[in-house]
């Protein structure tokens, strides 16, 4: 073991590079295994930790336990070099680690407040395991105050050991979105703050070993903290703006897009587009890390709540226009059938967590209506499998469908026939347009009853 609270911070990358120092990361997700695998790329040593045992073998196996651009080649790199592997062990993996990094999920509970479970587990089990003089880095999101409170709390009781003492501890969150988070995590700068300065040292050396861009040495953890939140509360906040802009060019027939587009010509102006909902691990959840603290504190949050509300409300509006649609189109409500292209919660991605397209769904089985659903990222055993009706091909998902819903603007939905598609579909071919993919003008052409968000023509 190495007690990296003694080391010269210079010196981090070196030792880390000739495998001098072991790199334990907790959370194989999204964000934990291409930081594991960028490490282990460089030439340290690294133990992979998670509780799902299922993803522990695929991992050891060489198979990625889901899709991310550039990662297969980095794993397989990876488990080849035998610098990495996996484990369900915690507590060993922490005896065994000198650098710890922190990268487990924090989401929401049904009373829409912070989940710091994993967190809490985490925390526990790296204290039980630690032998001292470890660096520990904390890069899940979390609100305000949980590194310096909840985690190190819990590693100090568990350990018997203080940090700043006996261990450095610091925090940097992981700025990446799926498809792109290996790019994203060497080349956006790098937001880092330590409990201390010699925390703070240690864990920029290390931050910088994978990350190509800047550091951003915030003042105190708490302020690295908000500033991950900021960013998605704006994300949220612009998002919910488009959405609530595109509900008022409905309301008063006239074409959002256009006027989005004209008002973006000014320089000033950056209006987001609008969509069926908002998805991801992050930002339908991490404004209410912010609102948490906030409301402690007896602050404001009536923007970031009201944000938060027109997002989750907009799969409820478009299963009203798919009715409307339906209706004027004289087809029948119940037991009528729509084919939904496009099921992740992001466009050219292979991820349906929180997707507001399975939000659509289920609020459209509630009506009484039927669905199949294609998306060019997912095998139809593979939809099946959340519990729904899946297709392999946009043509077998529109036949005899009543109406269309485009939830996703994938690039490959860009190149459908949609002249084949539209002779598949129960007439008059009723579409309803959450991405404003499908061009007007050639929709008329084909005989389609159009309807776009956002459009009130």
């Amino acid at each position: 073991m190495v007690k990296v609270i003694n080391l010269d911070s210079s010196k981090i990358a070196e030792d880390l590079k000739r495998g001098d120092i072991t790199i334990g990361v907790y959370g194989l997700g999204r964000m934990g295994l291409p930081t594991a695998c960028l490490f282990s790329d460089i030439g340290a040593n690294v133990i992979g930790v998670d509780i799902n045992p299922v993803i522990i073998n695929q991992i050891n196996n060489g198979d990625l336990p889901f899709e991310e651009t550039g990662l297969r080649e980095l794993l397989d790199k990876s488990i080849t070099s035998k610098r990495f592997i996996a484990t369900t062990d915690t507590r060993e993996a922490a005896e065994k680690s000198d650098i710890i990094l922190v990268i487990v999920p924090t989401t929401i509970d049904s009373k829409m407040k912070p989940d710091y479970s994993a967190i809490e587990r985490a925390g526990r089990d790296i204290g039980f395991g630690i032998q001292g003089g470890n660096l520990i880095i904390l890069q899940s999101t979390v609100g305000p105050g949980v590194t310096e409170g909840l985690f190190k709390e819990m590693i100090e009781k568990a350990s018997g050991k203080l940090a700043g003492r006996n261990f450095c501890l610091a925090y940097s969150p992981i700025r990446a979105t799926a498809g792109r988070v290996l790019r994203d995590i060497v080349h956006y700068p790098r937001i880092v703050a330590g409990i201390n300065e010699r925390s703070l040292d240690l864990a920029s050396s290390t931050i910088n070993c994978i990350v190509e861009s800047d550091l951003i040495k915030a003042s105190s953890v708490k302020t690295a903290e908000t500033i991950k939140l900021f960013e998605n509360v704006y994300r949220d906040l612009n998002i919910a703006l488009a959405n609530e802009l595109a509900l008022i060019c409905e309301s008063i027939g006239i074409d959002f897009y256009e006027a989005r587009e004209a008002a973006n010509s000014q320089p000033y102006s950056h209006i987001h587009r609008p969509g069926i909902g908002v998805g991801g691990h992050c930002i339908p959840f991490n404004p209410y890390f912010l609102m948490e603290v906030a409301e402690k504190t007896g602050a404001k949050v009536k923007l970031i709540k009201a944000s938060r509300k027109i997002n989750d409300n907009m799969p409820s509006h478009i299963v009203k226009i798919l009715m409307k649609a339906l209706r004027s189109c004289d087809k029948r409500v119940r037991r009528s059938t729509i084919a939904v292209l496009g099921l992740s919660y992001k466009s050219n991605v292979k991820e349906v967590r929180h997707s507001p397209s399975i939000n659509v769904i289920e609020l459209l089985h509630e009506k009484g209506i039927q669905t199949r659903v294609y998306d060019p990222f997912f095998s139809s055993e593979e939809i099946d499998s959340i519990g729904f009706d899946g297709t392999g091909s946009a043509e077998m998902a529109v036949e005899n469908a009543d109406c269309v819903l485009i939830a996703v603007n994938h690039d490959k939905f860009k190149k459908l026939n949609w002249r084949r598609l539209t002779r598949l579909m129960e007439k008059p071919p009723c579409v309803v347009d959450g991405c404003n993919l499908l061009n007007r003008s050639f929709a008329k052409e084909l005989g389609i009853r159009l309807t776009t968000l956002g459009s009130g023509l």
